[in-house]
């Protein structure tokens, strides 16, 4: 992580870039003009830093030097890869260029140094003086600098998380996390999820420390969130080691082998009389608490009417395992912010547990998740929560936010995804009906802060491993208008003459993102998407093609600009590389999104030209 922060220093200072032909410019500019004697007193004291450890711990035959016969030295990609580390393109041809120039410098082949027994102590005096010279180095950038190293930073952190499975390699990552925080910021105190921190004798401002401590915090929250999603969906199949039992024990989890107790007996959920007379995914219901007290929440429906009746369809079984694994998922506490799930309680069978399976009627063939209304009291207590959808349909009542109430919305909604992807979980069900937002107390309007979105419509959720099956969604064309054209359902199986272009891909991570493409074209025109592109729905559910065309129309030129008419460029262009997905999200023909090299280059593609893209606008 400190070597992370060194790099993402030398190319966000320019010195990465040093050459003959641009070395004068470079030298002449602010940092190195009035910094330069500062920038190479740290530089070599990182360098000595490095060579009297290397010395003391080949004294004590703590390393030893050893051949390079698999030119290790000369392939950086591989090397990280060996150490489950992701490596940007700009990272490894830039060791390549240094390894070649010290190759031509070296007498004899390559060596490398492995440690024999390791010095705990002495490395985590060496981790200590690295961080501060870090800390140092970055105080010398202006504020804007220091924020993009940051954002770099934190972006590699998640590509580490993305390439580790095991909970035992995970609490490592926490580890480290916790001491960067500790070390970082000497007096941190912690009130529920603030943070505050004296303020530093350092440049670095309070306001800005504060900042990179909660992204510190953040990052630390979801690598536990993944660990624990790995102890209830385990990869392995295998028991634990003992390295994994101390690291259950180190992060507070339960083990894969625990049960887990989320499953609500069906008399404790008090639902409306004339619950079955509404077409709505969601309601409201009364939920009797251990204490006897009854709480008001909230349904999500899962209908398993129709598990098993044709060979590609999950089981009741497997749905139930699989919205018990996601309660779980969604019960778990703490969630990182930047999540924006509401809190699940569990989940329920509608059906009667006394009545045999064939006798149950079709509309009581479905499972509850329960979810918690937020604590939170400036919100109203009672009424239920509104979509996205609805805001944007109700043109009488609801105002047109903001431009900067909408990029805030739409950055939210990014950094959801993102974290959701980061743990190994598909969406397969993003639009605007499952945005929800809970109304003010008080107040005239409608009354919703759209900063705080929550993201809702889990029933098709899924983690998203290869070996995962997936549920294919209904046959809804207005649901259509948001999954992309491979994805739709209206493909089913092969199509005539087993034409393949009529199969239905299984869902994968860029095809939530494009979900959330439309679902910003919406924000932009605060129109839902139908709308926008004035589709008749009544043809449209007779014309599977109509449908199909949705991806093809909202990428044209003309509809491309309108975006950045409304919104501005860089809004613009997040939204079109999430609707053209392919190479502008780092995909190439033929990648498995599930293989974690492929997974980790989608995730730093879609933050640098998505997320950090919408969180920079500025209006």
């Amino acid at each position: 992580m400190e070597q992370q922060r060194l790099f993402a220093w030398s190319e966000t200072s320019g010195l990465l870039d040093l050459d003959a032909n641009n070395h004068d410019k470079i030298l002449d500019s602010n940092i190195f003009n009035l910094h330069r004697q500062t920038v190479l007193d740290l530089l070599v004291q990182v360098q000595c830093l490095f060579d009297e450890f290397t010395a003391h711990q080949r004294r004590h035959n703590n390393l030893k030097p050893v051949r390079d016969d698999d030119n290790v030295l000369a392939a950086p990609d591989k090397d990280a890869r060996q150490a489950s580390f992701p490596m940007s393109p700009r990272k490894r041809d830039f060791i390549k260029k240094a390894m070649a120039g010290l190759k031509l410098k070296s007498e004899g082949g390559w060596m490398r140094l492995r440690w024999v027994s390791f010095d705990k102590e002495a490395f985590e005096k060496l981790l200590a003086k690295f961080s501060a010279l870090n800390d140092n180095m970055t105080n010398i950038l202006d504020h804007s600098l220091q924020v993009e190293i940051r954002d770099t930073v934190q972006d590699t952190n998640r590509g580490v998380l993305l390439l580790h499975h095991k909970v035992a390699d995970l609490s490592h990552l926490v580890l480290a996390l916790k001491s960067q925080l500790e070390a970082g910021s000497p007096g941190i105190q912690r009130t529920g999820s603030l943070l505050s921190a004296p303020l530093s004798s350092t440049p670095m401002s309070k306001l800005e420390r504060e900042v990179g401590l909660k992204a510190l915090l953040q990052l630390s929250n979801l690598a536990k969130f993944k660990a624990f999603n790995e102890t209830i969906d385990p990869k392995s199949g295998l028991a634990p080691t003992k390295g994994d039992v101390a690291a259950y024990q180190f992060l507070d989890l339960a083990s894969p082998a625990q049960p887990r107790n989320v499953q609500v007996p069906r008399n404790l959920v008090e639902l409306d009389p004339e619950v079955d007379d509404w077409e709505s995914p969601r309601c409201e219901a009364l939920l009797t608490t251990a204490e006897g007290t009854k709480k008001r929440v909230w349904i999500e429906w899962k209908d398993y009417d129709s598990a098993g009746q044709h060979p590609d369809s999950l089981s009741k079984r497997d749905i139930v395992d699989r919205v018990r694994k996601l309660a779980c998922l969604l019960n778990h506490s703490p969630k990182p912010e930047a999540f924006r799930t509401p809190h699940c309680l569990g989940f329920f069978d509608k059906a009667d547990p006394d009545t045999p399976d064939e006798d149950v009627d079709v509309i009581d063939r479905r499972l509850g998740l329960i979810f918690e209304r937020p604590h939170d009291d400036q919100l109203h207590a009672s009424l239920p929560p509104v979509s996205l959808h609805d805001l944007l349909r109700d043109t009488s009542s609801v105002r047109k936010p903001r431009v900067t109430e909408r990029v805030r919305l739409a950055h939210a909604l990014s950094n959801c995804v993102l974290y959701l992807h980061a743990v190994n979980w598909l969406h397969k069900g993003l639009r605007s009906h499952n945005v929800l937002f809970f109304r003010a107390r008080g107040g005239g309007g409608v009354g919703v802060d759209y900063s705080r979105p929550y993201l809702s419509g889990f029933d098709f959720s899924r983690p998203g491993g290869p070996e995962e099956m997936t549920d294919a969604p209904g046959d809804d064309a207005e649901h259509d208008l948001y999954r992309h054209p491979r994805t739709q359902s209206n493909r089913r199986g092969s199509g005539s003459n087993g034409d393949k272009e009529e199969e239905r891909e299984r869902s994968k991570k860029s095809f939530d993102v494009y979900s959330l493409g439309v679902v910003l074209v919406e924000l932009a025109h605060w129109r839902t998407v139908d709308e926008v592109l004035a589709l008749d729905m009544r043809r449209a559910r007779g014309d599977k093609e109509v449908v199909r065309r949705v991806r093809q129309r909202l990428l044209a030129e003309d509809r491309v600009a309108d975006l950045g008419a409304e919104m501005g460029e860089k809004y613009e262009e997040a939204t079109r590389a999430c609707l053209a997905g392919g190479a502008s999200l780092g995909l190439r023909d033929g990648d498995d999104e599930t293989d974690d090299e492929v997974a980790e280059r989608l995730s730093m593609r879609y933050y640098e030209d998505v997320v950090k893209k919408l969180g920079s606008i500025a209006v």
